[in-house]
């Protein structure tokens, strides 16, 4: 490999630095701009153990010119900008104040919160908030699989006796077939798919959705190559009152939501009334 003179210059430094290093001396300079530094140290932990020498001198050059380059930057904006735009005192100290906060609430729910949602719950907020749950998009319960067109025929009629089967006893042997033959496949009659993410998997050509939700309860059909076989089990339009199984997850996060102020409102409470009564609290005016 023909390294850049740069690169045999930094595995010299890096030679000098390992020398160093094994005598004690932590603090060798690789660089400077103005007034700071940047020490071998420093890019040596950055530098795996394993590394060749010339991917550790390459490296090192990507570390010291990032370094150069940013020190470049801060170097100017230190002499060009006034003073008030450099004072970040209050800002940093708002920060941390944030982070402190957040950080305690996080905890403080993490330790409190009651994460046991019960259906009871469930169905309680939806029949409350029940205006609140209309579809934005088609929904569809479905069976689905996909298979080579190029699969043995008798192989093909099987599958097709037992997707289009309505007997339980036929689920397993069906799945099985999938499995066995390399086909893809997709049956829980108790999980609704949004539309675009059926079609995702099935593409369906449909360009009244609606029409074809309607209309069609099983269709086949050949695309590059594949057999797609589709039941529809069930649907709900685009407008309509959106069914519970669908929103149980949504419904289940916005009563922890819920929980979670909840905790907060009354932890920020308690510490105030806790300070109160420690008379930790002094308040030094009078109200009008």
């Amino acid at each position: 490999m023909n390294l850049p003179t740069r690169y045999w210059l930094l595995l010299i430094a890096a030679c000098v630095f390992a020398a160093c290093n094994q005598s004690g001396e932590k603090d060798v300079i690789a660089a400077k701009v103005g007034d700071k530094q940047l020490i071998w140290a420093d890019i040596s932990e950055i530098i795996p153990d394993n590394s060749s020498p010339e991917d550790s001198a390459e490296l090192a050059d990507q570390v010291i010119q990032s370094w150069i380059r940013e020190q470049v930057i801060l170097n100017e904006a230190e002499l060009t900008l006034a003073d008030d735009q450099k004072n970040f005192d209050q800002l940093i100290e708002n920060y941390r104040k944030s982070l402190l906060t957040y950080t305690y609430e996080q905890e403080w729910v993490k330790q409190k919160l009651d994460t046991n949602v019960t259906q009871d719950e469930i169905e309680t907020y939806y029949n409350e908030n029940i205006q609140n749950f209309q579809l934005r998009d088609y929904i569809l319960k479905v069976k689905f699989c996909a298979i080579s067109i190029d699969t043995d025929t008798r192989q093909l009629k099987n599958l097709r006796k037992l997707f289009y089967s309505t007997k339980e006893e036929d689920i397993t042997p069906w799945i099985a077939f999938c499995v066995n033959n390399g086909a893809s496949y997709f049956f829980d009659e108790d999980k609704w798919l949004l539309w675009d993410d059926f079609v995702k998997q099935i593409p369906v050509k449909a360009f009244d959705r609606e029409a074809f939700l309607k209309q069609t309860k099983e269709v086949e059909f050949e695309l590059d190559n594949n057999l797609y076989l589709i039941r529809i089990l069930d649907y709900q339009l685009s407008g309509s009152q959106s069914p519970l199984s669908f929103e149980k997850e949504n419904i289940r996060n916005m009563i922890l939501n819920r929980r979670k102020l909840d905790l907060l409102v009354r932890m920020r409470e308690d510490l105030y009334n806790k300070a109160l009564a420690g008379k930790k609290i002094e308040i030094y005016y009078t109200q009008p």
